[in-house]
């Protein structure tokens, strides 16, 4: 009966040092390689170092982090985008290099994915397959959260920018009937 006992003491222990590893110190050790990855960014010279510096946090093994992770790296990159004089080739691969780990139920992720796309097609030539990419993204964030304004506003910017007058003025109705004070959106309906 000893020898049950102890084993019993032996595997409670382990769990218990299984569960410091994986509750806090592999989160710790993800979020530490992030803050890393982050002060990384001045001395960054190309794509491939981003990646290289990026894929660390990345793909640290962790059950909690990812989800934040992803999050604000692709905030990071839609922050770069917004700097003057981006080449559009560094923003194409950043925005490539990061949506693989979108969380597609993550409204955070679809925002910030959207944000992106919407910044390159105002940027860069207004392509079609950016303009389908931000509206596909803030459309999946609708469908979550059918009164997230980010989703509503910039689906309502992106139609209205882009031509779709139609499109534009049935998000604006929308809008209204969640915000009816909204004096911007009312302005801009009744032009």
């Amino acid at each position: 009966m000893d020898t049950l006992k102890q084993f019993i003491i032996v595997l409670l222990i382990l769990g218990a040092v299984a569960s410091i590893y994986f509750a806090a110190l592999a989160p710790l050790a993800k979020a530490q390689s992030y803050i890393h990855a982050l002060r990384s960014i001045p001395s960054i010279g190309s794509v491939e170092e981003f990646k290289q510096v990026f894929d660390v946090p990345l793909t640290f093994s962790s059950p909690i982090g990812q989800e934040e992770v992803v999050k604000y790296i692709a905030s990071n990159i839609q922050e770069i985008s917004t700097q003057p004089n981006q080449p559009e080739s560094v923003m194409r691969a950043l925005a490539g290099y990061i949506e693989p780990y979108i969380f597609q139920n993550d409204v955070r992720h679809l925002i910030v994915m959207g944000q992106i796309y919407y910044i390159l097609w105002t940027n860069y030539g207004r392509k079609d397959a950016d303009f389908e990419k931000a509206v596909e993204y803030f459309s999946k964030v609708r469908t979550i959260g059918p009164k997230l304004p980010p989703a509503l506003y910039s689906l309502f910017s992106l139609y209205k920018e882009h031509g779709d007058i139609d499109k534009a003025k049935a998000l604006a109705e929308d809008i209204l009937k969640l915000w009816p004070d909204d004096a911007e959106i009312q302005k801009i309906l009744a032009s």
